[in-house]
């Protein structure tokens, strides 16, 4: 391109220097010859222009195929997470029933009162997004709607489900400080301890909670996604 500007350039410059061509002709000559350079470095920006945009498309393309893969391993894992809770959930309302007389009964019998540990913690795939978004190219995405939920996912639900297990865990290790508290006493008065007893509860409650937000809030925004990415990638 710069050959072709400096070729035209010569020209007009050659063209102002000819003696034997009126003011009329030098004018009309210099003229083409800048039309001739508007043209040619307009279309030299037109096709920089498409050929950085068709990049940035692929760059996208790219990356929402990777994303939806990151969010079917997201739903897998919401229902791994969700499964674990109900399993321990289950367990520890089995303990909250036991009477004062059957922990008795059962330590008596030399069994034991099966507590299940499973803490919670990151689950979901962020590393992809996080990638993408610190390379600034969120803003290829052309879609805005798509764009603006994949923004909530990762901005408001994975964080979400983040502090949830957190909370969940401080319940879990709650439970387990008290356990070491009263260390000097047998189990059965332990579980049958209302203090640790309302603890327990409460974990029983978050427990739900969050199997709440998994399954109504981040697994259907997830699900959404990959529907919504499909789409994209289709066109």
């Amino acid at each position: 391109m710069q050959e072709e500007i400096t070729k035209h350039s010569n020209k007009i410059y050659k063209a102002v220097k000819k003696p034997e061509h009126t003011l009329g002709e030098k004018i009309k000559e210099i003229i083409i010859e800048i039309c001739i350079i508007v043209f040619a470095v307009t279309l030299s920006i037109s096709l920089h222009g498409w050929s950085e945009h068709r990049h940035q498309q692929e760059e996208v393309a790219a990356f929402l195929a990777n994303l939806k893969n990151n969010l079917k391993d997201d739903v897998e894992s919401i229902d791994r997470e969700v499964k674990e809770y109900q399993k321990t959930n289950k367990s520890y309302e089995k303990i909250l029933a036991l009477t004062a007389f059957q922990l008795d009964s059962i330590y008596k019998s030399k069994n034991k009162v099966s507590f299940p540990i499973h803490s919670h913690g990151q689950t979901l795939n962020v590393g992809n997004y996080e990638g993408f978004k610190s390379s600034g190219k969120i803003g290829y995405i052309e879609d805005e709607k798509l764009k603006q939920k994949i923004l909530n996912y990762y901005q408001i639900f994975v964080p979400a489900v983040n502090e949830v297990d957190k909370v969940y865990n401080d319940f879990l290790f709650k439970c387990f400080d008290k356990t070491i508290e009263n260390a000097d006493k047998p189990e059965e008065k332990l579980y049958s301890d209302p203090k640790y007893k309302k603890t327990l509860e409460y974990l029983v409650t978050i427990g739900k909670n969050n199997i709440r937000v998994y399954n109504e809030n981040t697994k259907p925004l997830a699900n959404d996604l990959i529907k919504e990415i499909e789409k994209e990638l289709s066109k």
